[in-house]
């Protein structure tokens, strides 16, 4: 399952439905949380996960070149007993490196330090709880703007990504022109993608970014729709 789907910047109920799929015994939860993990909510135990995996370009803020994951019990025991389980999820190769402190590949050493230096950024903002008081209100701020200027949220209300705000265009707004006319100016958002690729636009706040950027870039987005 994908936990914030940002080509529709839906945050999709993600303990919920993993309450329904640990029904069944033999199914596993593996979750997408490449956008969410650091930006929003992720209880990995708390909500039955079985995977969970995300990478380092996203809310971490860091440069792409990592993945990071963690298994449960129950994912690892599962993979034990599969010959062809492939590379990514060989998790007792993964286990039998870590105990040892050795990766299973070559590792990215600079980004390694950067991680380490980030998350020493993450708890002086007040560990990751406090990160996610900071994606809150980026995206409160996206959501009193729309409403402000009539601008209307794709994913209803309670389901929107705490890390991308996907919008709704006016009619005869061209996503096109709109992202275009903000390149111009130093700012880059997203149009949408397939159906939705010249009717929405999308609003990635997440990482290190804040209300105060938002506060420069809204005004400009509204003149645009002006």
């Amino acid at each position: 399952m994908v936990h914030s789907e940002t080509s529709t910047g839906v945050l999709q109920d993600v303990a919920a439905l993993a309450a329904v799929v640990r029904e069944f015994d033999d199914v596993l939860v593996l979750v997408d949380a490449v956008t969410s993990l650091a930006g929003s909510p992720v209880e990995t135990d708390a909500w039955g996960f079985d995977f969970v995996f995300t990478g380092s370009q996203k809310a971490l803020a860091l440069p792409p070149g990592l993945a990071l994951g963690v298994a449960s019990e129950r994912m690892l025991e599962r993979a034990k007993t599969l010959e062809a389980r492939g590379l990514y999820f060989d998790l007792p190769s993964f286990l039998q490196a870590t105990a040892k402190f050795q990766p299973t590949n070559t590792p990215a050493i600079s980004l390694l330090y950067a991680l380490d230096r980030q998350l020493e950024r993450i708890a002086a903002e007040g560990g990751v709880e406090g990160r996610w008081r900071r994606h809150e209100a980026m995206r409160r701020r996206v959501e009193q703007w729309s409403e402000e200027c009539g601008v209307a949220f794709l994913p209803c209300e309670g389901r929107r990504s705490w890390t991308v705000s996907c919008l709704r265009l006016p009619e005869g707004k061209s996503a096109k022109q709109l992202v275009g006319a903000l390149k111009e100016q130093g700012w880059v958002i997203g149009s949408g993608y397939g159906a939705l690729k010249d009717t929405t636009i999308r609003i990635g706040h997440m990482g290190d970014h804040s209300v105060e950027g938002l506060n420069r870039l809204l005004p400009l987005v509204g003149l645009q729709l002006a």
